[in-house]
């Protein structure tokens, strides 16, 4: 069926907002991902609790310059290159940047966590650093009362139940990187995503899932698998040299959109279940709000903005995830690094990243991945970094370059301590 006028206006937008994009500079953004559980009983920690999310929000607004609310329900904060949301069930999300240096980066982080451990304190809450929460099963855990999240829940919980442990329980280490054209973009989302079974392996920090021992590696990776893969895994076509711009504007009008904004709704938001944003905007041009959202609605391996954010990676301590922004910053910003890597990397295909994803879950470091030994990717991967680095974030790579060494995975370190 051909394409309406509109269409084809909402496309060119989403390509124009790519485009528009293109930049010299070599950035970084910063996203990690928090459980927060209580102190003693390491229950997990509700919104509308006493003493819970909420409460910490509340506490936390003062330092900040302004809050967000979904109705009276606080739900964000933001400062000067800096915000703080929560994920559905109540997950503490600190996004931090652009930076130029990670240093930068442990600077903006550790100005947060000194705002925030006193509050912690006051109400006998803690974070552990993990990529899954340990202490619950996502059927059991309070979704916090935000229409969004309300519509996602209804709708992709009935798809797969892999879907609520996604929402409700996962915490991850997200890094935004800039790109210089449609080339070089396309080429750093084709490398991430190929990339992406050995990262998530390298950055594997879940021990406990569904409050039972981990039977195996990258259980997060195991919940993505196990949703349906239209807006999640690896971007269709997108590992063809030929992938662009215009491809992903594509990719992101025909995914069924679950909810729009709408200001004739109270909640501002209308359900729209498996309508395409194709389907939905078909007579009407998108606001950039409207576009925003729909960029928001998809969750592959790597994805697209006006940067590419890289997200196979769990939420991590710390000093783990300083070393891996240095990481993905070194390999990333090297034109030699990412040049090699997507040469070594070429026969990877979508059901070969899939191949490799489930390898890695049952074998770790003893894996076969793209036909050579996970462990032979891993220390490539290190290697290249630590070539690319600077000298300053060469200092910042040495926890998880000593990890892939001792062929330790975070969450094997952690049981090990």
């Amino acid at each position: 069926m051909a394409m309406t006028e509109a269409q084809r206006l909402n496309r060119a937008k989403l390509t124009s907002f790519f485009e528009n994009g293109c930049k010299t500079d070599r950035t970084l953004g910063f996203e990690l991902e928090h459980v927060l559980l209580r102190k003693g009983s390491d229950a997990p920690v509700s919104y509308t609790e006493t003493g819970g999310v909420h409460d910490v929000l509340e506490k936390l607004a003062p330092r900040y310059r302004s809050a967000s609310y979904d109705g009276n329900d606080i739900v964000g904060l933001s400062r000067c290159r800096e915000a703080i949301t929560i994920e559905p069930a109540g997950q503490l999300e600190i996004s931090a940047g652009p930076f130029e240096r990670v240093s930068e980066v442990q600077k903006a982080y550790e100005a947060f966590r000194a705002d925030l451990d006193p509050i912690l304190d006051e109400l006998g809450l803690y974070t552990p650093y993990v990529g899954y929460n340990p202490s619950a099963k996502a059927k059991d855990l309070q979704v916090i009362p935000k229409r969004r999240y309300e519509c996602m829940t209804k709708f992709l919980g009935a798809q797969a139940y892999s879907a609520l442990c996604m929402m409700r329980c996962t915490t991850s280490l997200q890094i935004s990187i800039d790109y210089t054209d449609e080339q070089d973009a396309a080429t750093k989302l084709r490398v991430a995503q190929k990339a992406t079974p050995i990262l998530a392996l390298i950055c594997d920090n879940v021990s406990v899932f569904e409050t039972e021992p981990v039977e195996g590696h990258l259980a997060r990776t195991g919940v993505w698998l196990g949703m349906w893969q239209d807006r999640v895994g690896t971007i269709p076509g997108s590992l063809d040299p030929t992938y662009g711009f215009a491809d992903y504007a594509d990719y992101i009008m025909t995914r069924q959109a679950i909810l729009t904004p709408d200001e004739n709704e109270e909640s501002g938001w209308r359900y729209v279940a498996d309508q395409t944003f194709d389907e939905i905007y078909a007579d009407k041009e998108m606001s950039d709000s409207e576009l925003e959202h729909a960029l928001s609605m998809v969750w592959p391996d790597a994805r697209l903005k006006n940067f590419v954010e890289i997200r196979p990676a769990d939420a991590l301590p710390p000093a783990l995830a300083y070393a891996y922004t240095a990481l993905i910053k070194s390999i990333f910003y090297s034109d030699d690094a990412l040049r090699i890597l997507d040469q070594e990397l070429v026969g990877a295909d979508e059901a070969g990243i899939v191949d490799a994803k489930r390898a890695l879950m049952r074998d770790g470091y003893g894996a076969t991945v793209y036909d050579k030994p996970a462990t032979y990717w891993a220390d490539l991967i290190v290697r290249l970094a630590e070539e690319g680095a600077s000298t300053e974030d060469a200092t910042y790579l040495g926890p998880l370059s000593s990890l892939v060494a001792a062929r330790l995975t975070p969450a094997e370190s952690h049981v090990l301590a």
